[in-house]
């Protein structure tokens, strides 16, 4: 099959798959890991913590699927929630020092599973990969 959409999923699934699966056996799913990521890149973008609600937006998540992921990272010991001064019904999220540790050993997994996924590619390509999903991506 030559579908561009069809081929970028399918990789995309894999890729994913992988990760996922390499995240379980370091006590992490995906979407913790997802939920940690923002709460990081939200901190590094805005120098503001995040609240729940916006990173639902962000991630395109249910509140109850949020509050379900957050409240097992908090049970991890790797999220803790903050009075928000300007509204106390919303909390805002930062990760622990454990929380930031976990992230980073993420991190690593990730760049490995995406480096075993591209090990096909020359340097080159994985250039101009790079270089193409980012001209997408600002669309």
């Amino acid at each position: 099959m030559d579908n561009i959409g069809y081929l970028l999923m399918q990789f995309s699934k894999q890729l994913r798959y992988q990760l996922n699966q390499r995240l379980i056996a370091n006590g992490l799913t995906i979407q913790q890991w997802a939920v940690m990521q923002q709460i990081s890149f939200w901190v590094e973008r805005t120098a503001q913590q995040p609240t729940a609600n916006q990173l639902c937006h962000v991630l395109d998540m249910d509140r109850p699927t949020m509050s379900g992921i957050l409240r097992r990272l908090a049970a991890k010991q790797l999220v803790e929630q903050d009075v928000n001064p300007a509204d106390q019904r919303a909390k805002l999220l930062r990760l622990t020092q454990v929380g930031i540790q976990e992230l980073q050993a993420g991190q690593r997994i990730s760049d490995q599973v995406v480096a075993t996924g591209l090990q096909k590619l020359t340097a080159a390509e994985k250039q101009s990969l790079r270089q193409l999903l980012k001209k997408l991506g600002s669309n």
